[in-house]
């Protein structure tokens, strides 16, 4: 009987690692939305409220997922700004802390190190969480900036005159955080000449191996509406190269996962259902495919992987004051080896959906769909098999010429 009580005994302890492995749940996903002006958070099927009666924009999640900065700003209404400003909040201890009075909206973490970069009037500042009372000085007068891909500095746009004719110059900043400390070195000038009227860039996207650099460059506002110049530039300063036309929306270019393949909305016009078409530039071969059937137009994606890529697509329409005659998207797959489509969202006629994510991990499609006053945050398998409803009623972006900037009140936290 003792030699049958060991041997359990043994068998329990032999198999208990592989259990405890095999046991392990899957990431929850994970999200930081905005509803009724107020930030929350959603982890898995649990959401929390962590703000009341702010008015919050633009939630981000550090790299870790442990912090989220957001900005808030006053409403018509209020008169006290004391929590105007821009703030980041601590999941573990529930405390948030004010970093700056100056609601900009152009802050960014580090990508492998709690570390945030944000503007304050003219000046470009990062801030070492674990150092709240010390920002530091980087630069002052840029355009933009984006944080290297090693999390070791910035890269930034100036003008190199007062001129909107003027240059532009690209830089890089290298951060010793330790010694408090900072050199710049020159990467790129861009030539501006009058006709272009280009005045500035967007913020910058590496490729998968950080050899190339994606972001647009931007004409005076009065232009930047309709067009503006999506552009490569070799890491080294090497190699540019200024594509096609576009619009002014971040999410609109995206690197392959693991390819040097640039997708992009090709087209100009503020109207989005007119003209926008679904591209991918190919950096070896240095030249571009279209994938959008004629009719239809393009109006979100992101990469699935470094064969397909998901669209918001919908038919194509001239502008029209009547809001009901206006078509809303789907989603759909598109493979860019064969250039053929498949729909995997089904909205109603009165509904769209937008602003397509694919979680790697999770092996998941979130996208956003809304009838244009209410908006609801869905999740599916990657084919949009076993839909569900993961949030309601998240607050519903800025709105223009029927483009929505989800970024403004929704961020899917992705490790």
């Amino acid at each position: 009987m003792k030699n049958i009580i060991l041997c359990l005994i043994m068998f329990v302890l032999f198999i208990q690692p592989f259990s405890t492995i095999f046991a392990q749940p899957r990431k929850e996903l994970k999200a930081a939305f905005v509803r009724d002006q107020d930030l929350w958070i959603k982890m898995g099927d649990e959401e929390v409220k962590v703000t009341q009666d702010v008015n919050v924009r633009y939630p981000k999640w550090s790299f870790d997922g442990k912090w989220i900065a957001y900005m808030t700003s006053q409403t018509e209404e209020e008169t006290n700004s004391t929590e105007e400003g821009l703030w980041i909040f601590h999941l573990k201890s529930n405390k948030r802390f004010k970093i700056s009075s100056f609601d900009h909206k152009n802050f960014q973490w580090a990508p492998n190190q709690n570390v945030l970069a944000f503007q304050e009037k003219n000046d470009l500042k990062v801030l070492d969480i674990s150092l709240l009372s010390h920002s530091q000085n980087i630069t002052s007068d840029i355009i933009n900036y984006s944080w290297l891909p090693d999390g070791s500095g910035l890269l930034t746009s100036s003008k190199a005159g007062n001129s909107v004719y003027s240059d532009i110059v690209l830089t890089k900043i290298l951060i010793d955080f330790k010694k408090n400390e900072h050199q710049s070195e020159h990467l790129y000038t861009i030539p501006v000449k009058e006709v272009d009227r280009f005045y500035g860039t967007s913020q910058f996207k590496w490729s998968y191996d950080h050899q190339w650099i994606a972001f647009l460059l931007v004409p005076t506002p009065s232009m930047s509406t309709d067009t503006n110049t999506v552009s490569v530039l070799s890491n080294d300063g090497s190699r540019f190269s200024m594509i096609e036309e576009m619009l002014n929306y971040r999410a609109w270019f995206q690197w392959a996962p693991k390819q040097n393949l640039l997708g992009f909305i090709q087209g100009y016009n503020r109207n989005v259902m007119e003209n926008k078409k679904l591209e991918v530039y190919m950096i070896e071969q240095n030249m571009s495919d279209r994938y959008t059937p004629k009719g239809y137009v393009d109006r979100d994606l992101t990469w699935q992987d470094d064969d397909n890529v998901y669209v918001s697509r919908s038919m194509e329409m001239e502008w029209t004051i009547d809001v009901e005659q206006r078509p809303m998207p789907a989603i759909y797959k598109v493979h860019i080896g064969t250039g053929v489509s498949k729909q995997v969202t089904f909205p109603s006629t009165k509904e769209g959906d937008f602003r397509p994510q694919y979680l790697d991990d999770e092996e998941k499609l979130s996208w956003i769909r809304t009838n244009r006053s209410e908006a609801d945050v869905w999740v599916a398998n990657s084919e949009g098999i076993e839909e569900k409803i993961w949030i309601e009623n998240i607050h519903v972006g800025y709105w223009y010429y029927e483009h929505w900037d989800w970024d403004e009140v929704f961020h899917l936290y992705q490790s």
